[in-house]
């Protein structure tokens, strides 16, 4: 099979398709055809059927009888669900850290970065979205525990989409920034009880705006289809 930059042609197109489905390209309900995708991509129909079962199983795609490939709609219970399990998993990073403690040197970099962007806000915006969840990324990497950190991301994976529709809000931005310099303060204190009580209430937070988020999400994707 041809080989693009290292990756097959499946992968390739699952890949980009990915980035798509994630940034709102793509709404949820958003129909694929094989047709279009081999036109858009200039490929034959067998690598595009590939990419799309990779979608399906990364649970990006719905694959239904008749009615073909769509981009899956948004189970706000589901979502719920996992918001739950990313706050257990989190809790578990911060109680690992505060007792074992990290890097001085990392948190000195990650505090200069937070405050870089809550300083210049509204202007770094879209830089301090994308960093919202590789900050706690490297977190959860500090801990040392790969299993960890590896469910972590897959949960990350199923709600990004709804994380990076909800943290465009400006008053949002502001309070990530916030919460990230104060728990960092309380990692670098091992205060476990205060880092634990910010993480709550930055992920919570979160989940409480997920409807309102999904909705002005979706009508601004449905607008630029």
């Amino acid at each position: 099979m041809k080989v693009v930059g290292g990756m097959n042609l499946s992968e390739d197109i699952c890949t980009r398709l990915s980035e798509r489905i994630l940034k709102w390209d793509y709404p949820p309900g958003y129909r694929f055809t094989e047709e279009k995708l081999c036109e858009q991509f200039k490929v034959s129909r067998s690598p595009v059927r590939e990419a799309l079962g990779m979608l399906v199983e990364r649970g990006l795609v719905d694959k239904k009888a008749r009615q073909g490939y769509s981009v899956r709609r948004l189970d706000l219970e589901e979502i719920n669900e996992l918001y739950d399990v990313r706050l257990v998993l989190e809790l578990s990073v911060v109680e690992r850290l505060c007792r074992n403690g990290i890097n001085p040197d990392l948190i000195g970099q990650l505090e200069s970065q937070w405050r870089k962007y809550r300083d210049n806000l509204p202007e770094v915006s879209e830089q301090a979205v994308l960093a919202d969840e590789e900050f706690h990324e490297i977190l959860a990497r500090e801990t040392g525990n790969s299993v960890l950190r590896r469910i972590l991301a897959e949960v990350d994976q199923k709600i990004h989409f709804v994380r990076s529709a909800d943290i465009v809000n400006p008053k949002r931005l502001m309070q990530t920034c916030i919460d990230h310099l104060e728990l960092l303060e309380a990692l670098k204190r091992r205060d476990r009880e205060l880092a634990s009580e910010i993480l709550i209430r930055n992920i919570n937070w979160g989940r409480r705006n997920v409807e309102s988020a999904i909705k002005d999400a979706l009508i601004r994707a449905h607008m630029s289809v």
